[in-house]
């Protein structure tokens, strides 16, 4: 029995003595867990402080480029405003202009229709004064003749109005001379040995003998002088001989055709006969398609 409490009480003993070596290991856990804390703590004060003054630094790096873009954009402002300015007095000016033009493109247009009629009747008027002009030229030449194919040097030794007369009282077998107040070759250079001749233009004194002549020269197939055939037309101005030479092509359609009678009347009419009828023409197209459907069509010249 004595053994066994002997035994009890080393084994309390060695309990105890476990019990006093475990509070010191404690103690250090406790004292390492407020460093710990504290180096925590310290961290998170730093932590605190570097965030405060990341902050300030943002703050003042956004605050620096607010007042940059805030610069720039007043000037930026300043300038388009400016411009804007700028653009809209031109823009104004423009439209002034505009309105100006449109008045004047207005007024321009009323003047140019004013014109046109103006230009019309001026057309007219011209188109009356030469037909005027041509009509007073003509009647101061109704009494000239020009004959054609005459030798140059013909007349020589003679003056020109004999020579004409009895070439005319020759060639026609009149009765006696024409009066011939004037004649003269045409006032050009003298032809040469291979050109025709120049023309004889002449001025009959009586009326009655140049109607005389032209009936008889209209008479006959051919005219001769001295061997050589000749030609005898009215003395027409170059307008009217123009507007004369425009019917050639009916009147060749027209030659030789049975029944058929045709003549240019003054200044450029061609009158038809046929078959009891009579044809005005005025227009020579005109003239030559009558030709063609009534008589036939031949071939171009």
């Amino acid at each position: 029995m004595p053994g066994k409490s002997r035994k009890t009480t080393d084994q309390a003993a060695t309990t105890s003595g476990s019990n006093v070596e475990e509070a010191p290991e404690e103690d250090a856990t406790d004292a390492g867990s407020a460093v710990i804390l504290n180096a925590i703590s310290s961290l998170r004060a730093e932590l605190l402080s570097i965030k405060s003054d990341i902050g300030e630094i943002i703050d003042s790096k956004i605050e620096q480029l607010a007042v940059a873009i805030r610069g720039e954009l007043s000037t930026f402002k300043n300038e388009a405003s400016t411009a804007i300015s700028e653009i809209k007095v031109t823009m104004d000016d423009h439209s002034a202009k505009l309105v100006n033009l449109e008045s004047y493109a207005s007024t321009s247009s009323d003047t140019v229709a004013k014109l046109e009629q103006d230009l019309g009747k001026l057309k007219r008027t011209v188109e009356q004064l030469t037909e005027k002009c041509t009509d007073l030229e003509s009647r101061s030449r109704r009494q000239n003749i020009r004959i054609l194919n005459i030798k140059e040097g013909a007349e020589s030794g003679i003056k020109p109005r004999d020579f004409v007369a009895r070439l005319l009282a020759e060639a026609l077998s009149l009765e006696k001379p024409p009066h011939v107040d004037r004649a003269h070759r045409a006032l050009r250079a003298r032809s040469g040995n291979d050109e025709p001749p120049r023309a004889f233009i002449l001025r009959l004194h009586y009326v009655h003998e140049m109607e005389e002549i032209m009936q008889k020269a209209a008479k006959m197939q051919q005219i001769l002088f001295r061997g050589e055939r000749i030609n005898i037309f009215p003395d027409y101005p170059p307008a009217v001989v123009k507007r004369r030479a425009l019917f050639k092509r009916a009147r060749e359609l027209l030659k030789d055709k049975p029944g058929v009678k045709y003549g240019l009347q003054y200044p450029a009419k061609l009158r038809v006969s046929h078959n009891g009828k009579e044809f005005y023409f005025t227009d020579p197209d005109k003239a030559v398609k009558f030709a063609e459907s009534n008589f036939g069509i031949s071939q171009p010249v």
